[in-house]
């Protein structure tokens, strides 16, 4: 052993700088546990190395995009509710109607044609229900009643020689409506539907003869012998509006009217009271029983 290194001395002569043995014991330690443990000083070095990159990548700036926002779907359009609306259209038919007139000793029995038209203009209240759940046809089936009244200017008359002048006879449909119920097949907004039920009218029966004239006035409504049948398409264009258009054939009545128009003289026709009509119309339906509007968060 050297003498500097038993005195204090450095190898060469000098003193030993302050610590070294400590340095060196902490270093023969160190080497000593990485020998005997290697995987927990390697498990120690990684996190601290993880913890240093964790800290740099704090501080810097976020360049992730933000989460793009889908907002919810619109709740299905439900034809369910009630409503009310108007509507205006045209009305024809063409019939043969029979008509007798008797002036003293002569009787004529015969038929004329006779075609009724005008406009019609009305309104419309009613009740849908749509059905959900069904077998094969799923929510589309969409059921209904409806009341509806129109005024009417349907009009027709037809003649008959007689020996006091032309005899004149006609039939105005003054007002008509009904009961009905509608049944229907919906493609969302698209509703196409059949509709059925029982109408009534009233109907002016008059005549003229010569300087002779005179009216009836006559309401029909007979469950059983009057019907209403149709067709017709709706199309909601906005949540609470709709616009349709639909076709009708109304069978009222048909009444034998006979009038007296002097001594000895008698006219009677059959007053039939049926005809096609085609209408458009407007509804506002009231959302009653609608779905409550989602409520969306805002970030």
């Amino acid at each position: 052993m050297s003498i500097f290194s038993s005195s204090g001395f450095g190898s060469f002569g000098g003193p030993a700088a302050p610590g070294s043995e400590e340095k060196s014991s902490q270093t023969a330690v160190f080497h000593k546990a990485a020998t005997k443990y290697p995987a927990a000083i390697a498990v120690l070095v990684l996190g601290c190395m993880a913890g240093v990159a964790s800290a740099f990548a704090a501080d810097l700036p976020d360049t992730r995009s933000a989460p793009v926002y889908a907002p919810p779907a619109p709740p299905a359009f439900s034809w369910t509710g009630f409503y009310v609306g108007g509507n205006a259209g045209y009305g024809i038919d063409h019939a043969s109607y029979p008509y007798t007139l008797l002036e003293g000793d002569t009787f004529v029995q015969d038929r004329d044609g006779l075609t009724q038209s005008g406009p019609v203009l009305g309104a419309q209240a009613g009740y849908n229900y749509q059905l959900s759940g069904l077998p094969f046809v799923g929510d589309h089936i969409v059921v209904g009643t409806e009341i509806f009244g129109e005024w009417s200017g349907i009009n027709g008359s037809g003649t008959a020689p007689s020996v006091l002048g032309p005899a004149t006879f006609g039939t105005r449909i003054e007002s008509y409506g009904g009961i009905i119920s509608r049944v229907g097949y919906a493609f969302d907004r698209l509703l196409i539907y059949l509709e059925g039920g029982i109408p009534y009218g009233v109907t002016k029966s008059y005549y003229s003869v010569g300087s002779y004239n005179g009216s009836s006035t006559v309401a029909r409504f007979q469950i059983g012998k009057q019907n209403i049948v149709g067709a017709g398409v709706e199309y909601a264009f906005a949540d609470n509006w709709s616009v349709r258009f639909d076709y009708l054939y109304s069978y009222v009545a048909a009444k034998w009217v006979e009038f007296d128009p002097a001594p000895g003289v008698s006219f009677g026709y059959l007053s039939r009271t049926s005809f096609h009509s085609a209408r458009v119309g407007i509804d506002y339906h009231f959302d009653l029983f609608g779905s409550p509007t989602p409520v969306v968060a805002k970030y």
